[in-house]
């Protein structure tokens, strides 16, 4: 016997009820304006009548209703970044967004066709292609209480640091070889801990480097623990770097294809 839809998305979504979830909705307008799309279940067991996905690894856009107001809200996603969210009341819409995300918009052109989309610099930055610089700005500018600035500005003033993609990790800093998730694993991270030292360690598997009294003693510490192959970020997943780095060997080519399928917030 099918399931019933929950009650909420009867009352504030007739229509995805009518369909029976917001997946066989959202493949009836497809089907109905033309689009060559297919909607597919998330990941999420709990949302099958309430969440949709379209697309793939490279490009995809997830659609979840909300449960006290009428909203499709929607994450428009391009190899590992999330690029864009918004949200609108109508599902012709969201159809009509994902259609031209999914066609290879930029993210200009789809704010400007559908004015709901929102999006900040650092996706504008992944679009031409070079996000590094622009995420240690905005390291380097935020008020957040778990940043450590003097870590942070220690850590840029480094050349052979400042070219690598930084990241936060439960106040971790690290540094990826990749500007995409997911991200290399082969650099050490530097912990703030409580006593206002510093703790330098391995990712993955962890294991601890060293202590440092100073983030400019850490910052060295990791240097002087770089691999010999490290060079700028680049564009790319660890996934795609290892597919096309054959500089390293097999093993580590695997380990990157066994990195965890969800990471930190950018």
């Amino acid at each position: 016997m099918p399931r019933q839809p929950r009650q909420h998305l009867v009352r504030l979504y007739p229509e995805i009820a009518q369909a029976g979830s917001l997946r066989a909705a959202m493949q009836a307008e497809f089907d109905n304006v033309g689009y060559s799309l297919t909607a597919s279940l998330t990941s999420s067991p709990g949302w099958w009548d309430c969440a949709t996905r379209v697309g793939d690894d490279r490009r995809h856009v997830t659609t979840v209703l909300t449960s006290e107001v009428r909203w499709f809200t929607m994450e428009f996603w391009e190899r590992g970044v999330m690029m864009a969210h918004g949200k609108t009341a109508e599902l012709a819409a969201s159809a009509a967004a994902i259609n031209l995300w999914q066609t290879g918009s930029r993210l200009r052109e789809l704010r400007a066709a559908f004015p709901f989309v929102r999006f900040g610099e650092l996706a504008e930055a992944y679009e031409q292609g070079d996000p590094v610089e622009t995420h240690w700005k905005s390291y380097r500018r935020t008020q957040v209480p778990y940043i450590d600035h003097d870590l942070i500005e220690a850590a840029y003033a480094q050349p052979r640091l400042r070219v690598l993609f930084p990241y936060t990790s439960h106040e971790t800093l690290h540094l990826s070889r990749c500007t995409r998730f997911p991200y290399t694993h082969d650099i050490p991270g530097i912990t703030p801990l409580r006593d206002g030292t510093y703790q330098v360690s391995w990712p993955r598997p962890r294991s601890i480097i060293g202590h440092a009294d100073t983030p400019s003693e850490a910052v060295r510490l990791v240097v002087d623990h770089l691999p010999d192959d490290c060079r700028a970020a680049v564009d790319a997943t660890a996934v795609e770097l290892a597919d096309a780095d054959f500089t390293r060997g097999p093993d580590d080519r695997a380990a990157a294809r066994r990195s965890d399928e969800t990471g930190p917030a950018l």
